[in-house]
């Protein structure tokens, strides 16, 4: 198995608390859609430090892009992988009427499926060589 997806695999699973935890706080101040929206955003700003810090760090020394554009692509290709994401949360939520922590658990489905799209861009796109 490759390392690189090992490291990115753990990353996203340090990405998974973080977007569970800010989930599980926003949900309690704001609408679902908007606290699952949120709760993206910090866990993809995380997901984007620790990835170039761990999984894709030699690539770092390879690629002479600057960190507003490697961040951008991330940004960019973590929206990409969003779009299963954040579909499949909503078809779990709306299709099953989900509330509460039955609608926190129902992210993720949507996880798995964007972790894999976003590994390949990530390692094909943002920390290209």
């Amino acid at each position: 198995m490759n390392i690189k997806y090992i490291k990115f695999a753990c990353v996203g699973g340090i990405g998974f608390i973080v977007d569970v935890s800010t989930m599980i706080v926003f949900s309690t101040l704001m609408p679902l859609f908007v606290a699952r929206t949120l709760a993206f955003l910090f866990a993809v700003n995380s997901n984007w430090l620790l990835n170039r810090r761990i999984t894709f760090k030699q690539q770092q020394f390879e690629h002479n892009s600057g960190l507003l554009q490697e961040w951008s692509k991330f940004l960019c290709s973590s929206c990409i992988g969003a779009i299963p994401n954040l579909c499949c949360y909503w078809l779990l939520v709306s299709g099953l009427s989900l509330t509460g922590s039955a609608a926190i658990i129902a992210i993720v489905p949507g996880i798995i499926l964007g972790m894999l799209i976003n590994y390949f861009l990530a390692d094909r796109w943002v920390f290209s060589k």
